[in-house]
Order: structure tokens, then sequence, then C-alpha cells
């Protein structure tokens, strides 16, 4: 390895390493409580890391055709080298589509941040792996010739091989553990076996009754993983004590008990379910009560301007304009595909607005208020767009 490869080789694994971990601590929950206000900077951060990433990729793709003839013979190098440009590869394209949200799942089954996840545990893994090596290496090269002549050059090989064979257990229980925690959420797309995986901490009586195409659901079931991402630890809601408002500016204010709540009039729809974070959900079979039509109850007054969502974590707010609030497809979901939603999932009530990113899909939702003047919600105060339209939706 010449000087000009090897200087481009320690710039490449440092920018992978300073990729890994600003990934990494983008997917800790850490940084979406304590350390949420600087979610978005550290998105940008990994973006900009990515984007050079990807250009020492295309430097480093030309300098391994320069260096063809040196690679010649040497099977376990050329190993290393095409599989690590397959992984940098995978990641640089995962990446691209995830910045322009583009997902692969109803092309290929399967959704781009599931495939960005997997070439990360695979790059973090065989990084590992060549780091435990090339440091043994490197720490026994000057002392290799003296090992094969007083010991034997058996004993060095067979030294190596340990090593080696060590590294690679290593970096499979490494990437394992990886594996788990990036992982660590639900893969069936069976509403059963998903309950099992969400314990649903909720005890409201009674259940709410699906109507004819939620159950079965009109949409054929979900397809896709959802994921539990919360700002707070998960309320449990109790069907005694919950209670929903409706206040503000407003003639007919409303606060109602759980089975009041279901007393109200329902729809059934089919909606796409869309994170900001890169992974959708789609065909989802909601049912619940149509926004526009319990503002209308309400008697929106002329002064409103804005409706303002409270979750039951005492914490969480969001807000929609009374136009966009007013969508026909914006609801207060109490059924998903016919069966109840659980706690992790924002039961027993949660906004849902399709044609924007979920974060504007209230969680826990128990009050609602008409204001006046603009409100910025949790997410929207530390970066996020307060219209926060999936490309390619907004009206």
């Amino acid at each position: 390895m010449n000087g000009l490869t090897g200087k481009l080789h320690t710039y490449h694994a440092v920018i992978a390493l300073l990729l890994a971990l600003t990934g990494l601590v983008l997917h800790s929950q850490l940084f979406r409580e304590e350390f949420a206000f600087l979610r978005t900077y550290l998105n940008s951060l990994h973006v900009v890391i990515g984007l050079f990433f990807m250009l020492t990729v295309v430097v480093y793709v030309r300098a391994i055709a320069n260096a063809r003839e040196s690679l010649a013979g040497n099977i376990r190098l050329q190993g290393i080298t095409v599989g690590w440009l397959v992984i940098s590869v995978a990641l640089s394209f995962t990446g691209l589509l995830l910045f322009f949200a583009i997902d692969l799942y109803i092309l290929a089954g399967v959704g781009t941040l599931t495939l960005h996840r997997w070439a990360a545990v695979f790059g973090i893994s065989s990084g590992l792996y060549h780091i435990a090596t090339s440091l043994y290496s490197q720490q026994h090269c000057s002392t290799a010739d003296k090992t094969a002549v007083t010991n034997g050059h058996s004993l060095q090989t067979s030294r190596r091989s340990f090593i080696r064979w060590s590294a690679a257990v290593g970096a499979l229980v490494g990437g394992g553990g990886l594996t788990k925690w990036l992982f660590g959420l639900s893969t069936s797309t069976d509403w059963s076996e998903t309950n099992k995986k969400y314990k649903d901490c909720n005890k409201m009586v009674p259940q709410p009754s699906p109507s004819l195409g939620s159950l079965p659901p009109v949409g054929g079931g979900y397809k896709g993983n959802f994921e539990v991402f919360t700002v707070t630890p998960i309320p449990c809601a109790d069907s005694e004590t919950w209670k929903f408002t409706l206040s503000g500016l407003v003639d007919n204010p409303m606060s109602t008990t759980w089975k009041g709540f279901l007393d109200l009039p329902r729809v059934v729809q089919v909606s796409n379910f869309h994170c900001i974070t890169g992974w959708s959900v789609y065909n989802v079979t909601y049912e619940g009560i149509a926004l526009a039509q319990l503002l209308n109850l309400a008697g929106v007054q002329a002064a409103a301007k804005y409706v303002k969502f409270y979750s039951g974590d005492g914490v969480y707010t969001s807000a929609l304009s009374l136009d966009q609030a007013q969508s026909s497809d914006v609801m207060i979901a109490v059924l998903m595909d016919g069966q109840p939603i659980p706690s992790d999932l924002g039961g027993p009530a949660r906004l849902l607005v399709p044609q924007m990113y979920a974060y504007k899909g209230v969680k826990w939702l128990n009050a609602i208020e008409l204001i006046s003047e603009p409100h910025i919600g949790f997410w929207e105060s530390r970066g996020y767009e307060n219209d926060a339209w999936v490309r390619g939706l907004k009206k």
C-alpha cells in the first residue's frame, strides 16, 4: 500500500467511524428525551459525514482500480477489499434513498431503513474485525522474523490464526448485540403477534367494537413494521379515570368519558403511516372519529385558526392549522386493523394525520384546544418542520 493509498485508507476509516458513531447516537433513546433539542443538528451532521463518506468511496474505487496489480494473488486482501466496497456502496445507496425519502418496501418487501441498518451492522462488524487483526499485525510485524527463527514459523502462523479467529468471534458477538439493539422491534405483519411484542398496559372498558370494514380489515392487513419512539415513559390509561376534552374557541366545549367517546360516530379508512426517521407501514385500516366532524359538532368560532393537541403523557403537544385539521383523512383513531391500539402505539386514542409525518399524530390523545395563535409543538420546537408533509403527498 503506497503512501497516497495509505492516507486515503486512514481518512476513509476515520469518516466511517464518525458515521457509525453519529448513526448509533441518533438511534439511542437519549436523543429523543434529555437531548432531544440536539437531534436535528446531529441528524444534519450525520448527513454531512455521509456525503464525505460517499466521496471517499468514489476515490477509493479509483485507487483500487489503479492498484489492481498489487492485489493480484492476495486472495484475503481481495476479499476484504471487495467486501468493504460492497458494504460501503450499500450504506451510500440506502443513505441517499433515506435522504430523498424513497422507501423500497413496496418494490422489495423490505424497507430502506432496514437495509441501511443491515449495512451498518455488517460494516461495523467487519470494521471491528479489521481493526483487531490490523492492530495485531502491527504489534507483531517487527518481531515476526525473530519468532520464526526461535520458535518456528508454524507457531507464528498458529498465533496469527488464533488472533484472527478470536477477532472474528468478537466481531460476530458485537454484530449480534448491535443487531439486537437496532432491530429490537416487531418483525411480524400479523397483528396478534405484534400485540405480544407491544405490551398493552391500557385498561379500557368497554373495548371499541369494530365496524364492518374494520374487521376483517378492508386494507387486507398492514404491511411493514411499526417501531416505538417516545419522548416520555409510556403512560397507561384506565377507563375509570380517562377523560377527553375539547375546549378553547368553540361554541360547544366537550368533556366526555371513555364510554361517551366511543358513542361518537366513527369512520373507517385505509392509510399509510410514515415516520420521519425513514420507515413506513402501508395499508393500515384505522377506525375512529373524523376530526372535521368532531370540530363541526363543537362549533368552531371565527377567531379559531389553529388546533392544538395534547398527549396523555403531559409533555407532548403538536398543532395543525384549522384547514389542515379539517382534511377528510385526519381522525382520532381507536382501532387499527380491527384491534384496539395498544399503549405502545399511542392507544387508547391517537391522532392520525396520514399525509404528514407521524410526529404530528399525537399519541395518547386526550385533549384538543382551538386557538387563535400558532403553537409550536414538542418536536417542532426542536427543529422539525411545523408543516410536516410527507414528500410527494403535500396538497
